[in-house]
């Protein structure tokens, strides 16, 4: 291999070890959005301003085109740090030399740690040299830096004596007196403070709340229906507990499928030029944001044209999603939990109809899943857990149980109630089987959002067919209930109340069958109607109303 123009130059990885915890440790909402505000600014505009990197030609690719045409100057030559690309949680620099780097990472980290107390920060570095392409100096920085966080931290943790306060928050020493959401004062530690403060702009000169409005312009138009309309939620109860006495939320935590075997397909490309090399990282890195940002716009822009406020029971200024975590192929936002099911399902099939840039090559990806339903109560932090938990199940079964294996954007939930600790497949082996003998599968989770046909078991559309017939006038929710209660004890008790419903012309949505159950196999049987019927308070009719014909309607009446 001839000797590359970036020899001893090197590349620095930035990124953020138990950044899941630092982000979702709270159970106040204030502090999740200040947190990954913080995450985001530290390992994007923050540290490009810390270090003086040059963005320019990284923004050719982030502001302009990721598929653009290969830059014939793919850095500024005469500048010692240039931005290989920034954004999604994680950001990469290419430096003139080790001592550079090692000077750049030094400022950044002070000024990290002076504004953003408890956020742990790691690097990676990786160094061009005359057996080592640029490809391979960032793959030994990726490594590195998966060294660093599988670490453990430098030194033990500094609590407090005895007679400190502590944080309600975080457990850290309270080190100031703040006041509260209830209008009393609490006593926080530093790195509680910091989060709090950039959802505040009397704190902040760059909140939060003007970071999500840049990102999300067209979500907070007031429009005729929504004269009011001026910001994101930033309040669990008072803004997307849904109706009074009866509030929960849904958090719902997506993930991109595959997109580790993408960049390693960029890495394992990149072994022979440099600025191919280089074009095609930012190319992948460009794109992958853009998807995930249109995706979520798309979704939110959906709920905000056909929902009025006003049927969430919220003040009417505030629009009922807060995105949380929304950068990269990662997505964490939290909302009214009658909307949770449906936008999850919106934003998978955005998602799944966009593509990613792989080497000059445009590749379709798709992505999975999982909502957690909760009391407003509920602690967050457990409720994201779930959440996430969900969408590892989604994962697995896209993996491993899929026909074909490995394709489709499948989606997990679950309504949790107060007190669950056990994790959900503990949950559901427990909770989750008839009472009959046989104790046949109650649910059919997870779902398949992308599948169009209505014959497979595991199809969104024919889920939400199902629960749009329940929601109907030809169901009573009464009956709807019962047939609920009836799939609990088991195919003989569902049969006997199918038979008596046929009485008052009352049939089964599609697929009808005798029993409400499918297979006469105890080991494989399981039925289309347990899982509609759960969620039943927990899906908005007008979400329905969107997605069906006046036909299909008309044939309820």
């Amino acid at each position: 291999m001839s000797t590359s123009c970036y020899t001893g130059q090197c590349v620095v990885v930035f990124g953020a070890a138990s950044l899941q915890r630092y982000i979702f440790q709270s159970n106040r909402l204030k502090e999740n959005i200040g947190a990954s505000y913080l995450v985001e600014h530290w390992l994007g505009n923050g540290l490009v301003e810390a270090t003086g990197a040059d963005r320019t030609k990284w923004d050719k690719y982030a502001e302009e085109d990721p598929r653009r045409a290969p830059l014939k100057n793919p850095v500024v030559k005469d500048k010692a740090i240039n931005v290989i690309y920034v954004g999604g949680g994680n950001a990469a620099l290419l430096c003139e030399d080790r001592n550079t780097a090692e000077q750049a990472v030094r400022t950044w980290s002070r000024k990290v740690l002076e504004n953003a107390s408890g956020l742990r920060v790691v690097v990676g570095y990786g160094e061009v040299n005359k057996g080592r392409s640029l490809a391979g100096a960032y793959q030994d920085a990726l490594e590195n830096l998966s060294s660093c966080e599988e670490a453990l931290p430098f030194g033990a943790a500094l609590h407090g004596l005895p007679v400190v306060r502590r944080c309600i928050s975080t457990g850290l020493p309270a080190s100031e007196s703040r006041r509260g959401d209830n209008n009393q004062d609490e006593w926080i530690s530093q790195a509680a403070a910091c989060k709090r403060d950039r959802v505040d702009p009397r704190r902040s000169r760059r909140s939060a709340q003007d970071h999500i409005a840049s990102k999300f312009p067209q979500v907070l138009e007031k429009t005729e229906a929504l004269p009011r309309l001026s910001r994101f939620a930033i309040h669990l109860d008072e803004e997307l507990g849904g109706r009074k006495g009866e509030s929960h939320i849904a958090v719902v935590h997506a993930d991109g499928n595959g997109m580790g075997n993408l960049l390693n397909q960029v890495i394992d490309a990149g072994n022979q030029e440099d600025d191919v090399f280089l074009h095609d990282l930012r190319a992948f890195s460009a794109s992958t944001t853009q998807l995930s940002h249109r995706a979520l716009n798309q979704t939110l822009l959906h709920l905000k044209g056909f929902l009025r406020l006003e049927a969430l029971d919220h003040a009417k200024e505030v629009f009922p999603v807060r995105p949380i975590v929304y950068s990269g192929d990662d997505l964490t936002f939290v909302c009214d939990g009658r909307v949770g099911l449906h936008l999850a399902a919106f934003y998978l099939k955005e998602f799944s109809s966009g593509e990613v840039r792989v080497c000059g090559t445009d590749e379709s990806v798709d992505a999975c899943a999982g909502v957690a339903i909760v009391p407003t109560k509920f602690p967050f932090a457990r409720a994201y857990a779930f959440a996430d938990e969900l969408c590892g199940l989604a994962k697995s079964h896209r993996r491993y149980k899929a026909n074909p294996k490995g394709k489709g954007s499948w989606l997990d939930f679950q309504i949790i109630q107060e007190g669950a600790t056990r994790s959900i497949q503990a949950l559901r082996e427990a909770q989750y089987r008839s009472l009959e003998k046989g104790r046949q599968r109650l649910d059919q989770r997870p779902y398949n959002v992308l599948e169009a046909s209505t014959n497979g078991l595991q199809v969104w559309n024919r889920f939400a067919d199902i629960l749009s017939k329940f929601q109907s006038n030809q169901w009573p929710r009464s009956r709807a209930k019962g047939l609920f209660q009836a799939l609990v004890q088991g195919p003989t008790a569902t049969k006997a109340f199918i038979d008596n419903e046929r009485w008052n012309d009352r049939k089964l949505p599609p697929p009808e069958s005798e029993t409400g159950w499918t297979s006469t196999d105890d080991a494989d049987r399981t039925t289309p109607y347990f899982d509609p019927l759960e969620v039943l308070d927990f899906y908005l009719p007008e979400l329905l109303l969107n997605t069906m014909s006046d036909a299909e309607w008309g044939d309820e009446e």
